[in-house]
C-alpha cells in the first residue's frame, strides 16, 4: 500500500507539473502588439519607402496572403497596424518620437478586398474621431534594418490611460514606392 501512494504522489506530481500554464504573461514576445490586456500575434512586416516618408506596416496576414490579395484574393479577419514615418527610409538605431511620426493607426478585424482595407474595429490612431483612442506619448525604436530582416519595437499611450507596446523581428515585404 506504501508504494501505491508513492507512485500516486510521483503521477500526481508529474501530471500537476506538465499541466502548468506556459504563458509567462511578458510582453517581451516578438512579433506581437498589446493593446492593454489584448494581445494580437504580427506575422508580416511591411516596409515602403517613398520621397518624403517610409510606411511601416503589421498585420496577422502572411507574406504569400499579401501577395494573393494584390491578385483578388479577399482576406477576413485581417489585424493591421500601420505608421507613416516622416524619413526618406528607416535607419537602424534611430527613435522615431510622434513628432516624426505623421499618421499611424492599429485596426482588428478588417478585410482586405480588391487589394484595399476595409471595415475592422480601431484600437489605436494618431488622431481621429474618438479622443480616446488617441496615442498622446510613444515612439518606435528601429533596432536593426537591413536586406534581409528588421526588428523593431514600440511604445505608445492612449489618451484613455492603455498602455501600447508592440515588438516584431524577422524578414519583411519590401514595396517599391510609387515614386521610383
Amino acid at each position: 500500500m506504501k508504494h501505491l501512494k508513492t507512485i500516486t504522489f510521483v503521477f500526481l506530481t508529474i501530471l500537476l507539473t506538465s499541466c502548468s500554464s506556459d504563458d509567462d504573461s511578458n510582453s517581451s514576445e516578438t512579433n506581437f502588439i498589446h493593446v492593454g490586456d489584448a494581445s494580437f500575434e504580427m506575422k508580416t512586416a511591411v516596409v515602403q519607402p517613398s520621397l518624403n516618408s517610409v510606411y511601416l506596416g503589421l498585420t496577422n496576414s502572411t507574406e504569400a496572403e499579401i501577395n494573393a490579395s494584390f491578385s483578388g484574393t479577399t482576406l477576413n479577419n485581417v489585424d493591421y497596424f500601420s505608421a507613416r514615418i516622416n524619413e526618406f527610409d528607416l535607419l537602424s538605431g534611430e527613435t522615431y518620437d510622434l513628432d516624426a511620426i505623421s499618421s499611424m493607426e492599429f485596426i482588428v478585424g478588417g478585410d482586405v478586398v480588391n487589394s484595399e482595407f476595409e471595415n475592422g474595429f480601431s484600437q489605436f490612431y494618431k488622431s481621429g474621431s474618438n479622443s480616446n483612442l488617441e496615442v498622446i506619448s510613444g515612439s518606435i525604436t528601429v533596432i536593426d534594418y537591413s536586406v534581409e530582416s528588421i526588428r523593431f519595437s514600440f511604445s505608445f499611450s492612449r489618451q484613455d490611460g492603455v498602455e501600447i507596446s508592440g515588438v516584431y523581428e524577422g524578414s519583411f515585404l519590401y514595396l517599391a514606392s510609387d515614386d521610383e
